[in-house]
């Protein structure tokens, strides 16, 4: 969700080449934040690997690609399919293993929980959840073998909950409890793994009713603005570097201190009384 770049400082605050001989591997980079996180690991010259659904969404993030420091690679799987996402991140890792994995591909549609089925329910635990788990099930040997990282996409506000996201808010309060347990299941290993918590952000992809009931609620950001893909991005290709080698386990809210605000909703009891 994009309303316009915020400039980072140029180029972004981090320095050229960071990631120089690092491959990286990131879920969702088709499109919106994904692609913003693929583009910036790659900027610093890290080697990336963007998994997604679409191949001619992944196309145009590697003609985005072109001439930076680093190299971009597409390979198109749905994540929800066990079998074919551990053939994918052999492949990505291949000939070198895995020094950081971004959980980025997710999606939700919202609604009070009284209108969310079963099935409704199962589709957005299946693609937030279990996926997420069996991703980082297949790439657990190839992280181990460079000591590498991991950040995982949540949400803001998952621990005082968001009206209208109940299976969404499960998801991915889900995900914080599993990177938290495998950050100490997996410390003998020297895998770290973080999670990554954004509040509002605007994206190609919104739904435009989505966007408007963001734009109302910007109110609840105290900072008065939505975050940014790019820095999203940034604060991603920071977790990559050696600056982050002694964080595991934690949750970065980059919110614009939403998470301490009145709260994001995305449905309300006066909302469907009016």
């Amino acid at each position: 969700m994009s309303a316009g770049h915020v400039e980072l400082m140029g180029q972004g605050a981090l320095r050229p080449g960071l990631l120089a001989g690092r491959r990286c591997l990131v879920t969702g980079a088709g499109s919106g934040i994904g692609r913003a996180i693929a583009l910036r690991l790659t900027a610093l010259g890290g080697e990336v690997v963007g998994l997604g659904r679409r191949q001619d969404a992944l196309e145009e993030t590697g003609a985005r690609a072109l001439d930076m420091n680093g190299s971009f690679r597409a390979l198109t799987c749905d994540v929800r399919d066990a079998s074919a996402l551990t053939e994918a991140v052999d492949a990505a890792a291949s000939g070198h293993g895995i020094d950081f994995l971004v959980n980025n591909a997710g999606g939700q549609f919202y609604a009070p929980a009284t209108a969310i089925s079963r099935r409704g329910w199962d589709a957005v635990i299946d693609l937030n959840l279990s996926a997420v788990f069996s991703l980082l099930s297949a790439a657990r040997p190839h992280l181990a073998q460079r000591r590498g990282g991991v950040a995982s996409i949540s949400l803001t506000g998952i621990d005082r909950g968001i009206m209208g996201a109940a299976h969404s808010v499960a998801a991915r309060a889900g995900v914080l409890g599993l990177t938290r347990t495998l950050a100490l299941e997996w410390a003998q290993e020297g895998i770290r793994l973080n999670c990554v918590g954004p509040g509002i952000v605007f994206t190609e992809n919104l739904d435009p009713a989505a966007r408007a009931r963001a734009e109302a609620d910007m109110s609840a950001v105290p900072l008065n603005r939505a975050t940014d893909v790019t820095e999203i991005a940034e604060l991603m290709a920071f977790l990559a570097s050696d600056a982050a080698r002694m964080m595991t386990g934690q949750f970065l809210q980059i919110d614009g201190g939403a998470h301490i605000g009145r709260g994001i909703h995305a449905w309300s009891p006066e909302q469907a009384a009016s």
